[in-house]
């Protein structure tokens, strides 16, 4: 799971955003047309919400409308109901001037941007009007207050010391923040105060840990600690509210239905199938995977345990004999204590496999950072996530972290965990996080010029093509650069199992929120059908629980990229180099893939250009 940013979703008062540049900015105002609109779009949703403008570079912004000008680094986010008014106001106020600019008059490049914009308007005003998480969402008010002070910390914007003096302000601010939260919430659910309550405790252990040992050598160390224990105060006060005062509120569902579920599918996917087509795609997709692993876990169930007959339906054999051939293989794991070493080794040898084999082009990352994941965003990242360098500042690092299995848990639930993320897991995991995934994909990204396209395609950034790209990435280097792990037959069956946990999200999500799927059946459908363990089953139930629509992503876009390059492949025969390929798609910028196609299949050439390219006239697929 990996966003493009610290925030981990799109919600009513903080729109998806990115991170920096270190001077005061709103918009190029020698732009004219859509160019200036889209300038002054991004620029100004991102001052919506200083905790994506920290994380997307925007530190000091001027108000093009007021001159007022605000350092963003030292603000935490406004949820208040006069601030949301205010975004309301003025994304209907951009839908308005969109309608007034002829589309058709625009170059290829440009008419992309324009439905980047009318699109992430929409979604705006959907989420403002429609979703109002900030009523019913505790968890998001400590997602969002971890991430704000977590990249004052993590970002390297500015020295140390400057800051500290902005990490301070926020801390100091907290206290009203809550207050706001505990007005705006009007109802939560079991789920929802469960993920709080943990989420809470981990902003609460960043104000006591990271934060008072990041500012302790500056000069704002004696104002942190004088305002932190305000903050910790106000945060234990809402945990308390949260548990016992909101509950009695009213309850809400954690079910969107099929009407909240079909509008965000529009604006989230961006893609042609209903939920009603790509579940029976999926269903269709998992039955025939299904088959084709007990085909390559048989030889190897029969070599380790010849004694083991299993008779009955079909459907029981093929779980009998793929399941002890999973946890044959699920054996060959890091313990508890190396998964971050296991990850970093990974990397290194990935970086190497991507430029021997031709992949891409940009095959080292200097600025990639793996870390364990914040305490506070674990809840979400419940084993892994990518999050990239700012794009007004591509020089800050890149984090690709890694969470680690709790001190407190069980030797019998790490173990689970540890099968279920096994060595072969794990590696796949590196390459949809890591490399050629999600952190080639933002070496790219940041490339785009001018500005604000860089800026609004990575800020707005489509959700298939991230996800979808990574899950390609994968496939990429198990069948092209031949990446096995040492075993290439543990290596496939770890594939398609990663496939059924796709067509599994997709199942799950669609049938949870439309259908009315009871959660015990969602853990039951996943441990049979998909082979999971019950502690992965349970966190994606979770997830499922807490989010909607986004597990659809991951399919949906794999399918769009694979279909794009087969039919690529087909147009130019002999010709077709994959190095080239990928560095071309991937500097068209966060797109929908439907129009990446439309750009690459119209010969429209991207607006960056890589450093040095490295493709050579051969590539990994003409050496297949």
């Amino acid at each position: 799971m990996t966003p493009f940013r610290f925030a981990a979703a799109l919600t009513a008062a903080s729109l998806l955003a990115a991170p920096n540049p270190a001077c005061a900015q709103t918009h190029d105002s020698t732009l004219t047309g859509f160019p200036a609109l889209a300038s002054d779009f991004v620029y100004t949703s991102l001052a919506f919400t200083p905790a994506n403008a920290t994380q997307s570079g925007l530190h000091d912004w001027t108000n093009p409308y007021t001159g007022r000008r605000a350092h963003l680094d030292s603000l935490l986010d406004d949820f208040s109901p006069a601030a949301i008014a205010k975004q309301r106001a003025y994304f209907e106020k951009v839908q308005t001037r969109l309608a007034a600019l002829d589309r058709s008059h625009l170059d290829a490049q440009t008419q992309a941007d324009y439905d980047v914009v009318s699109n992430a308007a929409g979604f705006a005003l959907f989420s403002l009007t429609r979703e109002r998480f900030p009523q019913s969402r505790p968890q998001l008010y400590a997602e969002d207050l971890g991430n704000t002070l977590f990249s004052n910390i993590a970002l390297e914007y500015a020295s140390k010391d400057a800051r500290a003096v902005d990490l301070t302000a926020r801390v100091a601010r907290v206290p009203e923040y809550v207050a706001v939260a505990r007005r705006n919430l009007e109802a939560t659910n079991e789920v929802f105060t469960r993920v709080a309550l943990e989420e809470t405790d981990g902003v609460i252990g960043l104000l006591k840990g990271l934060g008072m040992d990041f500012t302790r050598s500056t000069p704002s160390a004696g104002r942190y600690m004088s305002v932190a224990p305000a903050a910790v105060a106000a945060l234990e006060s809402y945990k308390l509210f949260i548990r016992d005062t909101l509950p009695r509120r009213g309850t809400v569902d954690w079910r969107m239905g099929p009407s909240m579920f079909d509008e965000k599918w529009k604006y989230s996917l961006q893609v042609s199938l209903t939920p009603d087509q790509m579940l029976r795609i999926a269903e269709d997709s998992m039955r025939t995977t299904r088959n084709a692993m007990l085909v390559l876990a048989r030889p190897l169930h029969d070599k380790w345990f010849p004694d083991h007959e299993h008779t009955g339906d079909s459907a029981a054999v093929l779980n009998a004999i793929v399941s002890e051939t999973l946890a044959h293989i699920g054996g060959e794991h890091a313990n508890r204590d190396s998964l971050l070493e296991a990850a970093k080794t990974d990397v290194s040898e990935l970086e190497h496999v991507t430029r021997d084999k031709h992949i891409i082009s940009i095959d080292s990352f200097p600025n990639l950072r793996v870390i364990p994941t914040p305490e506070f965003m674990r809840g979400i990242y419940g084993v892994a996530g990518a999050v990239f360098a700012p794009p007004l500042d591509p020089a800050l690092a890149t984090f690709y972290w890694v969470t680690p299995i709790p001190a407190a848990w069980s030797t019998e639930r790490a173990d689970a965990k540890l099968r279920e993320y096994n060595s072969y897991k794990m590696l796949d995991i590196t390459m949809h996080e890591g490399v050629p995934g999600h952190v080639a994909q933002g070496a790219y990204a940041n490339l785009l010029t001018p500005d604000w396209r860089r800026l609004l395609r990575w800020v707005y950034s489509n959700t298939p093509y991230v996800e979808g790209w990574a899950v390609y990435a994968e496939h990429v280097m198990m069948y092209d650069a031949h990446v096995d792990g040492g075993d290439p037959v543990k290596m496939k069956l770890t594939d398609l199992k990663g496939m059924l946990r796709i067509y599994a999200n997709v199942i799950i999500d669609i049938r949870l929120h439309t259908r009315s799927m009871p959660g015990d059946s969602a853990v039951a459908f996943m441990m049979r059908d998909a082979f999971q363990e019950r502690p992965e089953a349970e966190a994606k139930l979770q997830r499922a629980q807490l989010d909607y629509v986004q597990l659809n992503a991951y399919f949906a876009g794999v399918e769009e990229w694979t279909r794009l390059r087969q039919d690529v492949e087909r147009r130019e025969g002999a010709a077709f180099n994959l190095c080239r390929y990928h560095d071309t798609v991937l500097l068209y910028g966060a797109l929908p893939v439907p129009a990446i196609r439309r750009l690459y299949m119209a010969g429209v050439a991207p607006t960056a250009t890589i450093p040095a390219s490295r493709c050579g006239a051969a590539s990994a697929a003409n050496d297949r």
